[in-house]
């Protein structure tokens, strides 16, 4: 979701930062990339860890959740991804779609609700639904049970190394969408790489 339909990575990381900050911490920009496609639950415990913080990771999930929604309901700061929609209306005539994020499923459904695509994505999986976040392939394989479908049938879009890491581990074919606002994700690994979402299309898809 985040990088692929919603451009909400720069949010995220300026949020984030400030969090640092409120900690003590002064995380480069290189540490703070490491995390994408990770579940804000986990990060959390990686710095907690590594920085030996007091705080519970549930409290920062919390604290940042806060943060963001504020952002999405009284600000236009986060919007679709350049041809996200168009992707959308190509794809839905022809492949059954579900949304496996790494963020909360009350993330997702409020993003769902400011965008209208709570039709287009009935059924979605949010990162507190399982127990390892990207690049394990819990989260993949768990939706693909849930919507019926086999691993190998299913295409990821991904954004994000670990997500990548993730579907391939899952069996599953990976689009990897090289969005800038990502950071340097390697994507290498992915069956197909592209910069620009207009150029997925249903006879790409067929070939994978």
């Amino acid at each position: 979701m985040d990088g692929v339909l919603i451009n909400s990575e720069p949010v995220h990381q300026r949020l984030e930062k400030e969090m640092y900050e409120e900690l003590g911490l002064q995380l480069s920009y290189e540490e703070q990339q490491t995390f994408v496609g990770m579940s804000a639950m986990d990060s959390w415990k990686f710095v907690i860890n590594k920085y030996n913080l007091k705080e519970k990771p549930e409290d920062l999930l919390l604290r940042g959740r806060s943060k963001y929604l504020k952002v999405l309901h009284d600000t236009d700061e986060v919007k679709m991804m350049d041809g996200a929609r168009e992707l959308i209306d190509r794809l839905e005539k022809h492949y059954h779609l579900l949304l496996a994020s790494s963020a909360t499923s009350v993330t997702i459904g409020e993003v769902l609700k400011k965008f209208n695509l709570v039709q287009t994505f009935p059924l979605f999986i949010g990162g507190d639904f399982v127990h390892a976040s990207k690049p394990n392939p819990e989260i993949f394989l768990l939706i693909a049970e849930q919507g019926g479908v086999k691993p190998e049938s299913c295409v990821v879009i991904e954004d994000a190394e670990h997500g990548v890491t993730a579907a391939k581990r899952a069996g599953m074919k990976a689009i990897g969408f090289q969005n800038h606002h990502s950071g340097t994700q390697k994507l290498n690994h992915a069956d197909i790489v592209v910069d620009d979402l207009n150029l997925i299309n249903v006879d790409i898809i067929k070939t994978l």
